[in-house]
């Protein structure tokens, strides 16, 4: 990539190096580089930086490194936004330990800036390391450096999924002496940590006490709170603040009916989730895919299969077309309630459309086939998993491995049929031994019967004694 008709100097080069980065063409930004240096340009500090943080954000992490390397051997010092840089992308990559990587700004002389803390107190807060967070929370502000709203929005965050919702509060309270106020992500995070003691009082109060704090009331801030209410199967006080809601003048849209769908589902209302859908037709808010996937999914479970067929004829007259998650939820919910036709006509149309299932969807193909003793069929969908990349899981073992055992014992079938079955189950029990997952009782209860018979013996008590050391590991 040349500059043409532009002055090539390396405040040009970092231009253009950060709108590729931006793209995500970080093979075009190394090439420019390459190119401008071979025309004697030397790169700076910025250049250097600008590249390394790209390699990092595309997962280029050996790329980022020799940029480090390169910027050091050509005599740049790192500055605190370099190190910023690496310290993050170290961080990010989960090798390295946070202790370490944060003393290493010390040795360089250099001063961190807010940007370093808040990557460090993001560090602890993912590694679930609290006291240290609040170490150095304490010490950004014994330095006199300003937090902001990132640094509130990880700092409250990580003390919400810990449950250590006061000590959160007592951060908000002092982010407000600096002007800084509850943000949504910090109303989500605190609402999901109340959500835990799963009473609506102590939503609603955490709710009420972030607005009286600042928090700009909005469509979001209503869904967030109408979402963790009906997330618990509170309706009746998630209907209660959708009212208040409308009151203010703040309509309703697609995530808010969605909540209020997934919660009366949640607590079988079946015929409450279908007004609501109606409502929402009548406000003239249009469903989306996740509409119809919580739609089918709830009537599906309730076993309604003609009400199901009809909604999925009316998101396909509204234009809409099932995208993957919704195919899973299709196939899922008719395997279930043992639909199998239904279930492999929707899992032909999903595959041919190059759509991929999910584990937990073939799972659910696999297991209506071991139940009827159609064990090659299922085998055959196991083969397409492997075709189509999609990792087994020990479920999906469980079945297979019980499927063929009880297809084994059938009185009917010949000797030779017999032992084949069980080669079958014996080879999947060692592949699902291989890969590290371990069955549950009813698998060992089946190996154990198959096998325990006699003459067979030996071979039970092999096949097991690995498993069981591994269940007790």
């Amino acid at each position: 990539m040349k500059l043409n008709g532009l002055e090539e100097n390396s405040f040009i080069v970092d231009v253009f190096v950060n709108n590729l980065k931006r793209g995500r063409k970080m093979e075009e930004a190394e090439g420019l580089c390459k190119y401008m240096m071979s025309k004697g340009l030397l790169l700076d500090r910025v250049n250097y930086t600008s590249l390394m943080d790209g390699f990092f954000k595309t997962g280029r992490e050996s790329a980022a490194f020799t940029m480090a390397e390169k910027m050091a051997e050509t005599g740049i010092k790192f500055d605190v936004v370099a190190y910023n840089v690496l310290i993050n992308g170290l961080l990010r990559l989960g090798k390295y330990d946070a202790e370490s990587v944060y003393s290493g700004i010390r040795e360089l002389g250099l001063a961190p800036d807010r940007a370093t803390y808040n990557t460090m107190i993001n560090a602890y807060c993912k590694q679930g390391k609290l006291e240290n967070a609040i170490k150095i929370w304490n010490e950004m502000k014994g330095h006199s450096v300003m937090p902001n709203s990132i640094t509130c929005n990880i700092l409250v965050g990580g003390l919400s999924k810990a449950g250590e919702t006061e000590r959160a509060i007592n951060v908000l309270n002092e982010m407000l002496l600096w002007g800084i106020r509850p943000t949504i992500t910090i109303h989500r995070a605190l609402l999901n940590a109340c959500s835990k003691c799963e009473r609506a009082d102590t939503i609603l109060q955490m709710h009420k006490r972030l607005v009286g704090m600042g928090l700009k009331v909005n469509r979001e801030v209503y869904n967030s709170l109408i979402t963790v209410l009906c997330g618990l199967g509170m309706t009746k006080r998630a209907t209660l603040v959708l009212n208040n809601m409308t009151k203010e003048g703040i309509s309703a849209d697609t995530v808010t009916y969605n909540a209020l769908i997934h919660g009366h589902f949640k607590s079988s209302h079946i015929e409450k989730a279908l007004a609501t859908y109606t409502q929402m037709l009548n406000e003239g808010v249009s469903p989306g895919i996740r509409t119809y996937n919580l739609l089918l999914g709830g009537l599906l479970a309730a076993g309604l299969m003609s009400k199901a067929h009809e909604i999925l004829s009316k998101m396909k007259e509204s234009g809409l077309d099932p995208d993957a998650s919704l195919y899973n939820t299709l196939i899922s919910g008719h395997g279930k309630i043992g639909n199998k036709k239904e279930a492999i006509k929707f899992y032909c149309e999903m595959v041919t459309k190059g759509l991929v299932p999910k584990t937990s969807t073939y799972n659910v193909l696999i297991e209506d086939f071991a139940k009827v003793g159609k064990m090659d069929q299922a085998r055959e969908l196991l083969n397409e998993m492997q075709v189509r990349r999609v990792p087994p899981n020990s479920s999906t073992y469980d079945i297979l491995i019980c499927g063929w055992c009880n297809l084994s014992k059938q009185p009917e079938l010949d000797r030779i049929s017999k032992k084949t079955y069980r080669t079958e189950a014996r080879t999947l029990f060692a592949e699902m031994n291989e890969k590290g997952f371990v069955p549950c009782e009813n698998t060992l209860a089946c190996i154990s019967s198959t096998f325990a018979r006699p003459g067979m013996v030996v071979d039970a008590k092999n096949m097991l004694k690995d498993m069981y050391k591994r269940k007790q590991s």
